[in-house]
């Protein structure tokens, strides 16, 4: 009997304890479900389920896929066409024909020859062969400053020519290879050499062939692509000035028909230089007229900036009307660039890729120019269905390696770091309109500037933001804070989205100052800086530690999250005359707009703090959002232009896989200093760790000495503007800056 008590009373026991368990096993998850239906007041709730950074690329992606597709139909804004006759047609097109020497870098200004120069040694004669009818000399020309293109003229022996052809082949093809006769070139590569009352120059033109450029391979195409495009030029422009130089020698012969003709790159660059020089008579495009929609998908050597907003290749076309234009399809190149991991690769360039022309792609592009000037009524393009004959030239031996890309690749990179040591003169000059006289003035005038920016550099996009229609969900309850995931509209199919810090500290009816933390480069904002990885330091936990601070703190999920697909983000924005800012800056706005209609929140003490990549948006973004009233540039405030663009800096981004940071004729316009100016008055700080690779230390100083001289010595204010140097590396600090915060987002009481 006492036995079964005993038993009893154990079997109690364990239904007691086990009760207990299960009341606080179903507490606890009744009240995680509680908690995780909790959201904001005043928001609808998060439903989607999906990897939050992945959905930001994608739905950005998708955003500007359709921007693209709207561009063709967004062109005719652009265009002001006069039909009443051939001179009026001409004067109206005259804007967009600049336009267009603009966006590809035709800027510099041609020299000008008498005859071109010879190329030989004391073993190689200038002529390198001969037949019957011709001879072939291996020739140089000026272009400009101290810089020659080189390339083989073919010249009647008769001296007769009244007509000159410019070939210009696909890049990577050598002038001799053309002339050697070999099957394996002609298959692929189109030609017909002149007749005997022809003559012809085929300039050399710069390969994709792959260099070791310190650290990483480029082809040499986007080796001077990188360092033009930062100065306002191009790899085209070049090669166009190139043609162009060539053009002014030949129409000193005022008889001399001209014919420019190009296959591939080459049909590129001669379509590009009959639309901006009227001298050239007639012009044949072979394996290059398209569609030009996927241009973020070509090599990068052809990224020109804006283009398509008011050119696809039949507007293009329309500046050559009335002259003659023909286009045709014959073996258009193939060609892929990969993308490789810089961790697993020495290859840092751009991935991108050449596939073969559809004829009725092509066709339809032709049929498109002929409706956009059909008023005119002329016969002015056509394109040849049938096949291109390549025919071989007879009787020539051509010696080898006469001409030199190396000679010409370093000539433009010279030619291109002068513009950059220059650039700061240049960039003076463009300031001037800049009135100092007073603080006042300053205001007035600094406008004009800010609107440049925003227009030219960033490329903010014209249409209105839609109303924030803020979506949240409860994140994550931690020991001083609490975490919200928050969504905001920001155009159709795009929005914004990040994480909302508050702290456990704010009591009923209090508000608080807020922080927008912007993390770096390949950072998922939850792993990396909400949540504290000691693995990590970068992370530091920044957001932790602000909010810790006092603040309400958001972090967005910045655009700059999986490799090549961000990087392609700005190549498809490049084609539209914008950069990634353009997507930061309206998210941006919508997060302000956001924090302002908390009621926990001081709308008018919001500040920004990025890191890194974060550091560069607090350079881009800030701005144009005056709203934020204290910004901080931590691991990434630099003398830019040079870290960006210059050859002699080991630390440069010329060697460096980050293809996507060039920014188009940005050293023209605005360094890092001139961004702080569009800043203030608004109380500025740079945070920088003397170890930190990106820069040197010096170089850091030197620019915000300029910084704070316009503090200074213009607005009267030099309290607000502040650097920070520690004994670190490259990480945001965030606790010796939050004296700076404190004093401008809690003190100040406006």
């Amino acid at each position: 009997m006492e036995t079964k008590k005993t038993a009893y009373e154990d079997l109690t026991k364990i239904f007691y304890f086990a009760g207990i368990f299960l009341i606080i096993i179903l507490t606890f998850i009744f009240s995680s479900i509680s908690a995780f239906a909790q959201q904001l007041p005043n928001t609808k709730p998060i439903e989607w389920t999906e990897n939050y950074f992945e959905r930001n690329n994608r739905l950005i992606t998708e955003f500007l896929d359709r921007k693209i597709a709207e561009s063709e139909l967004l062109r005719s804004k652009y265009w002001e066409r006069d039909f009443s006759s051939s001179d009026a047609y001409q004067k109206s097109v005259l804007k967009n024909r600049e336009r267009l020497k603009f966006i590809t870098g035709v800027r510099d200004k041609r020299i000008g020859f008498d005859w071109p120069e010879l190329i030989c040694t004391l073993n190689q004669p200038a002529i390198v062969a001969e037949n019957e009818t011709h001879s072939v000399l291996a020739i140089r020309w000026k272009v400009f400053d101290n810089f020659f293109a080189e390339g083989l003229l073919i010249k009647p022996k008769s001296n007769t020519a009244t007509k000159t052809i410019v070939h210009l082949p696909q890049a990577g093809i050598k002038p001799e290879e053309l002339l050697a006769g070999k099957d394996e070139v002609l298959q692929k590569n189109w030609f017909v050499p002149p007749s005997k009352d022809e003559q012809m120059i085929i300039p050399l033109i710069v390969s994709r062939n792959f260099g070791q450029y310190k650290r990483v391979q480029l082809s040499n195409r986007e080796f001077i692509y990188r360092q033009a495009y930062q100065l306002g030029r191009h790899i085209i422009g070049y090669e166009i000035l190139e043609v162009l130089a060539l053009i002014d020698w030949l129409k000193k012969t005022p008889a001399m028909e001209i014919r420019v003709q190009g296959q591939g790159d080459g049909g590129l660059i001669a379509l590009y230089s009959a639309a901006i020089d009227t001298r050239i008579d007639e012009t044949i495009v072979v394996d290059y007229f398209d569609k030009r929609d996927r241009l973020c998908g070509e090599p990068i050597d052809r990224n020109v900036f804006g283009l398509l907003n008011e050119f696809g290749d039949a507007e293009i076309a329309t500046l050559i009307c009335p002259r003659r234009l023909t286009v045709a399809v014959y073996d258009s190149p193939e060609l892929t660039l990969p993308f490789n991991s810089p961790w697993s690769s020495k290859y840092g360039g751009a991935p991108g890729k050449l596939k073969k022309l559809n004829p009725e792609s092509t066709k339809a592009e032709v049929e498109r120019a002929k409706k956009l000037v059909e008023q005119l009524k002329v016969d002015w393009i056509e394109m040849k269905e049938e096949t291109c004959i390549t025919t071989i030239f007879p009787g020539f031996q051509i010696a080898p390696n006469i001409l030199s890309e190396q000679r010409i690749a370093k000539q433009l990179e010279n030619h291109t770091q002068q513009l950059l040591k220059d650039s700061v003169f240049t960039r003076q000059e463009f300031w001037k309109k800049l009135n100092t006289s007073s603080p006042q003035k300053i205001a007035e005038t600094i406008e004009w500037y800010r609107n440049y920016f925003s227009k030219n550099v960033v490329g903010e996009f014209e249409k209105p933001l839609l109303p924030i229609n803020p979506r949240s969900r409860f994140f994550k309850d931690c020991e001083t804070y609490t975490i919200y995931e928050v969504e905001l509209d920001v155009y159709e199919g795009l929005t914004a989205f990040g994480f909302l810090l508050v702290p456990k500290t704010l009591k009923e009816g209090q508000k608080l100052p807020a922080v927008v933390g912007q993390h770096g480069l390949e950072v998922d904002a939850k792993q990396h800086i909400i949540e504290f990885d000691p693995k990590r330091n970068m992370s530091h936990a920044m957001i932790t530690k602000l909010c810790n601070g006092g603040y309400v703190t958001f972090a967005p999920q910045g655009i700059f999250k999986l490799s090549h697909q961000f990087r392609f983000n700005q190549r498809q924005l490049n084609s539209l005359g914008k950069n990634l800012f353009a997507v930061m800056t309206a998210q941006q706005k919508q997060i302000v707009k956001f924090l302002q209609t908390l009621p926990f929140v001081e709308a008018d003490k919001i500040g920004f703090y990025g890191c890194s990549y974060g550091g560069t948006t607090a350079m881009f973004v800030p701005p144009l959002i005056p709203e934020y009233k204290a910004v901080v540039c931590s691991a990434n405030f630099n003398y830019w232009n040079d870290k960006v663009a210059g050859t002699s800096l080991p630390s440069s981004y010329m060697f460096d896989w980050q293809y996507e940071v060039f920014d188009f004729d940005l050293a023209n316009t605005f360094d890092h200093s001139d961004m702080a100016r569009l800043i203030a008055p608004r109380p500025f700080m740079v945070e920088r760790g003397h170890n930190d690779g990106v820069a040197k230390s010096e170089n850091v100083a030197f620019e915000f000495g300029k910084v704070r001289y316009y503090y200074d010595m213009y607005l009267k204010i030099p309290e607000r503007a502040e650097i920070l140097f520690l004994p670190g590396g490259h990480e945001p600090y965030v606790t010796p800056i939050l004296p700076f915060l404190d004093k401008w987002l809690k003190e100040h009481r406006k």
